[in-house]
């Protein structure tokens, strides 16, 4: 099982982690889009590196024209020495129309479309003859001067998915699925992989082809505690979104989001997190002492290709941020260095 690492902070923390990860041995680095482009943290990342994958965990897709998104990745991918991984994400529905303007009805056959629109303009900027014609999108000129990248790769595009007919369209289309932060390994291996199987089987791909990377979220310190309240409220917040409901409900817990959502409107975190209860917390996250991170790791190999270790955002200060980032670092290295 490979193992990387989300990075984030400023344009100049996102380039001193991403090389200090390339000099721990990791195998890649992953940024995410929320108050920044995936895209240009991506770009400062692979300028500070030489050797280390590096992907988008995710970008936005919808928000975007497909072919803008091929140029982007095509772009980037040159400038790494074909070390990006395009990671795409749908995002939720409210999020999409009060932050972005965009208004998507069906997002996974339009997931699958724009992934077939992305290798369209790819093949088109090879010099092939293609065009794209599907429902939500239609690119009749993938290409403004012609075959300028006759030897170019396709950038191996992965996609986010949580339910079932997303996991399917992963199958179908991509070259791999990233799992979200909620969901545990146990919700991998049972609702995940047999759809992805489902997806394969439907487009004729061979087994293997769109293997899984888990995005695991770890919370490690000497201060076992604060480490572990830190994860338990970001499984809180991420626990308020409808969309994540079937995750709750393998584990026995589909109640808990109308009690979530009633203190996350009344801004009570600490509610908030003393809902997130041991057995639930330790089926999702790495939380606690480092030296019990080791064992809570390997729950993964059985249904990951690789493994991203992300740190608790949500209701973390700045410096506490940075405290785990260095904290999930060093397990990472320590892990590496152990193989």
């Amino acid at each position: 099982m490979k193992v990387g690492l989300a990075i984030g902070g400023n344009l100049n923390e996102v380039a001193m982690l991403a090389a200090r990860a390339e000099a721990a041995g990791l195998e890649s680095v992953w940024l995410a889009e929320l108050d920044r482009t995936a895209f240009v943290q991506a770009a400062a990342a692979i300028s500070a590196t030489s050797r280390i994958g590096v992907g988008t965990a995710v970008a936005l897709a919808f928000p975007r024209s497909p072919t803008v998104t091929a140029m982007t990745a095509w772009d980037l991918d040159e400038l790494s020495g074909d070390r990006f991984q395009l990671g795409l994400g749908p995002q939720v529905k409210r999020v999409l129309e009060a932050r972005f303007s965009v208004r998507v009805e069906k997002p996974a056959p339009q997931m699958r479309e724009y992934v077939r629109a992305v290798r369209t303009v790819w093949a088109a900027n090879r010099g092939e003859p293609v065009v794209h014609e599907g429902e939500s999108y239609r690119i009749t000129m993938p290409t403004f001067h012609g075959p300028l990248r006759p030897d170019r790769r396709d950038t191996p595009i992965l996609v986010a998915a949580v339910g079932p007919v997303m996991s399917r369209v992963c199958g179908e289309v991509a070259d791999g699925l990233l799992g979200h932060p909620l969901a545990s390994p146990r919700y991998l291996h049972e609702m995940v992989m047999p759809e992805i199987g489902a997806g394969l089987a439907r487009a004729g791909r061979p087994d293997g082809s769109c293997p899984i990377t888990a995005m695991a979220l770890v919370s490690i310190g000497d201060d076992a505690a604060a480490a572990r309240r830190a994860a338990r409220l970001q499984i809180a917040f991420y626990a308020t979104t409808p969309s994540y409901k079937s995750i709750l409900e393998l584990h026995d817990r589909a109640s808990l989001p109308r009690d979530l959502r009633r203190a996350f409107v009344n801004r009570d975190r600490d509610r908030m997190a003393d809902l997130i209860d041991d057995e639930l917390l330790d089926s999702i996250a790495i939380a606690g002492r480092p030296d019990e991170a080791p064992d809570r790791l390997r729950a993964w190999a059985s249904v990951a290709d690789r493994v991203v270790l992300g740190v608790p955002w949500y209701g973390t200060d700045p410096d506490r941020q940075r405290d785990a980032i260095e904290a999930a670092l060093e397990f990472a290295a320590n892990v590496q260095s152990d193989r």
